[in-house]
C-alpha cells in the first residue's frame, strides 16, 4: 500500500464528519461592563490528516487517515508492555500496518540517525548476547557445527520474530513539531543479525569458544499507532497545527479572539477526542506499525560466550 491510497479518502463520509467541541470563553472586562463572550468555531476531527498533507507530514497523515479507515479496535495496554507483548506473527492485517513507515524517511531525521549508530554499538551487550542465544536455540543449534540465522530477505516483522538482538529508544516531547514527530512521537528502533554461529577450538587447552559472524545488519521502527491515556496532541486548525510558542498563546483568553479572526476553525486536541470518535462513528482502528529493514553490511564476530 502507497500513500497515495490515503490522499483523498474520507474518514466517515463528507455528511458525517466528527465536530470537536465548540471552544467558548471569556475575555476579561472593566467591572461597569459585561464580559463578553467569545466562541470559537468548531474543527472536524478527521480533517486533521489534511491538515498534516498540507504542511508536508505525508506520513504522520498517512497513518492517521488509516486508523480513521480502519473499523473501530481499541488496543490493549498489555501489548505496549514489552513481556506482554503479542508474537508479531501472531498479528492480524488489521492490527499491523507493514507499509506506510519506510527507513529511507526516517533517516532523513537527526534523532533517527543517532538511534541507528547507538544501536548498532549495542550488538554484544550481555542482553543482546543472551537474546541472540535464545534465538540460536530456537532455530535449533545446540552448539555444534555451524548454523545460519536470518535472511536479507525477512520483513522487519519477520526479524522482530527470528533474529532481533536489541533495541534504542528515540524521540522526546521536547523535538520540533515535523513529520516524524506527528507519526511516531516517541519511538523504539530495533536491530537484528543475519548471520551465522560456528564454534572454534584452542588446540593447546581445547577449549570451545562459540561466535557468531554477523553478515548483515538490519534495522527497523516499531510502534503502537493508539489514543490510549491521556495526551495533548496539539491545537490544529484546517490547515496546520499551532506552532509550541502559538498553542501557548491560545491559552490566554485574548489569544483565542486573535486565533478565531486569523485562522478560521480551531481545535485543542487530545486523545480522548479520538476515542469519542471511534465510540460514535465506529471507526477508528489502533495498530501496530512496523517499517521497512535498514540493512548494513557487516563483518563482526561476536563471542557468545559461556554456552549452556
Amino acid at each position: 500500500m502507497s500513500l497515495n491510497d490515503f490522499q483523498r479518502t474520507n474518514a466517515a463520509g463528507p455528511d458525517a464528519l466528527y465536530q470537536l467541541p465548540q471552544a467558548n470563553s471569556h475575555t476579561y472586562s472593566p467591572t461597569d461592563t459585561p464580559a463578553k463572550k467569545v466562541i470559537v468555531q468548531s474543527l472536524a476531527l478527521s480533517r486533521l490528516p489534511g491538515a498534516m498533507r498540507s504542511m508536508g507530514w505525508h506520513t504522520a497523515a498517512a497513518l492517521m487517515q488509516r486508523w480513521f479507515d480502519s473499523p473501530a479496535w481499541a488496543m490493549p495496554e498489555a501489548w505496549k508492555v514489552l513481556k506482554t507483548q503479542p508474537a508479531p506473527l501472531s498479528l492480524k492485517p488489521a492490527q499491523c500496518d507493514e507499509s506506510i513507515v519506510k527507513m529511507e524517511w526516517a533517516m532523513g531525521y537527526e534523532r533517527c540517525r543517532e538511534a541507528v549508530d547507538e544501536a548498532e554499538s549495542i550488538l554484544a551487550t550481555p542482553n543482546a548476547l543472551k537474546r541472540l542465544q535464545a534465538l540460536l536455540k530456537s532455530a535449533g543449534w545446540e552448539g555444534e557445527g555451524v548454523q545460519a540465522l536470518g535472511s536479507r530477505s525477512m520483513s522487519a516483522l519477520q526479524m522482530d520474530a527470528f533474529s532481533q538482538v536489541n533495541f534504542v529508544k528515540f524521540g522526546t516531547v521536547w523535538n520540533s513539531l515535523d513529520d516524524m514527530y506527528g507519526a511516531l512521537g516517541n519511538a523504539v528502533l530495533k536491530v537484528g543479525v543475519v548471520g551465522e554461529a560456528f564454534t572454534e577450538v584452542n588446540p593447546v587447552t581445547k577449549q570451545v569458544r562459540y561466535l557468531f559472524h554477523i553478515k548483515q545488519v538490519g534495522f527497523y521502527i516499531r510502534d503502537h499507532y493508539d489514543f490510549n491515556g491521556l495526551q495533548y496532541l496539539g491545537t490544529w486548525t484546517e490547515d496546520r497545527v499551532l506552532t509550541k510558542a502559538e498553542t501557548a498563546f491560545t491559552l490566554s483568553l485574548h489569544g483565542q479572539v486573535v486565533l478565531r479572526l486569523k485562522e478560521g476553525p480551531l481545535a485543542a486536541v487530545t486523545n480522548g477526542d479520538f476515542r469519542d470518535y471511534r465510540d460514535k462513528t465506529g471507526k477508528g482502528g489502533d495498530f501496530v506499525i512496523y517499517s521497512d529493514v535498514l540493512w548494513r553490511n557487516s563483518g563482526q564476530i561476536i563471542d557468545l560466550g559461556v554456552w549452556a
